[in-house]
């Protein structure tokens, strides 16, 4: 399990309210699934760029190798 740092973060009454209401009593986990979904959001710009600068290597592995490389 990797660590965990105890954090304190001051949120809207009715957005703590709906996330204890959803979190079948475990708001960390809750939370955290949150996190990483945004995080996912966030890299996605990063991981399109690379997609984009890949597919443009594969069209220049087939230029030379004269074949499919995909």
């Amino acid at each position: 399990m990797s660590s965990r740092t105890r954090t304190t973060v001051s949120l809207p009454a009715d957005l703590v309210a709906h996330a204890r209401a959803a979190s079948g009593g475990n708001l960390s986990a809750y939370i955290e699934h949150a996190l990483r979904a945004q995080q996912l959001r966030d890299a996605a710009p990063a991981l399109r760029a690379w997609r984009e600068r890949a597919a443009n290597d594969t069209e220049e592995l087939a230029d030379i190798f004269g074949e499919d490389v995909a």
